[in-house]
């Protein structure tokens, strides 16, 4: 049986969260979050120019990889304030505000998934490390909005990327490194769970098992990546009880 095959067993799990542990549509999420941000602005720059920018930014933290040497809230900054020429200060207290004010409206289109929460419980009981790898595009208040109403608990986790603490943004090789690096794991021993066959299934190419959870799947027409495990939710938490260390 390969879970009883020392290959076959994972010291780590990363587990992406939009459309993996929570449901969501993010085609409507993310419009509403730069509309938001937006107007904010309003009197400094047209919302449209700086929807258009910001969009811009997230585009090029996925498919600009960097050096490393800045994290990915620095380069978004850096990309805003090169087509704008807004301050930083303008754009931080636009966040700021938007936390205040407007985050709860981005609420409703945020649903918590049970048996994914059971999952998660599952794996802390084991006591294996687990991450929060979704894309760290967004500041940190938003990734943990979004895990307070899809009803997860934070201290379940070791460690959650967000545009301040990581330097690169899936499907960067540097990604999945740097977390095995964090956790002081060789990269075959962490196992990567998402729905998404371009982002998460992208942890294939620096030597990381992955488990496509077909659910809700992504499908971007981009490169793509050998899956070596396949299954809806209810497969995953059946594969994860029998393949963790």
């Amino acid at each position: 049986m390969a879970g009883t095959d020392p290959k076959y067993n994972f010291e780590a799990v990363l587990f992406d969260l939009d459309g993996t542990l929570l449901r969501v549509q993010m085609t409507e999420f993310i419009p509403r979050y730069v509309r938001a941000l937006a107007a904010y602005c309003g009197d400094q720059v047209k919302p449209k120019k700086f929807e258009k920018a910001m969009l811009t930014a997230i585009r090029h933290l996925i498919h600009s990889e960097g050096d490393g040497s800045a994290t990915n809230e620095e380069r978004f900054y850096a990309s805003m304030q090169y087509e704008l020429a807004l301050p930083e200060t303008l754009l931080r207290e636009s966040l700021a505000h938007f936390e205040q004010n407007g985050l709860a409206e981005l609420q409703e289109l945020i649903r918590p998934v049970p048996l994914a929460k059971q999952i998660i419980a599952e794996c802390s009981e084991k006591k294996v490390p687990l991450v929060l790898a979704t894309n760290p595009v967004f500041p940190k208040f938003m990734i943990q909005a979004r895990m307070q109403w899809a009803e997860l608990d934070e201290a379940s986790f070791t460690h959650v990327t967000s545009y301040e603490n990581s330097h690169y943004c899936k499907p960067q090789a540097g990604y999945f490194r740097d977390i095995a690096k964090l956790l002081d794991l060789p990269v075959e021993k962490c196992l990567m769970v998402g729905n998404d066959l371009s982002h998460d299934l992208a942890a294939v190419g620096v030597g990381m098992t992955t488990y496509l959870v077909d659910t809700w799947l992504v499908e971007r027409g981009g490169p793509e990546w050998p899956c070596e495990y396949r299954g809806d939710h209810g497969g995953l938490q059946k594969f994860l009880a029998e393949h963790l260390s």
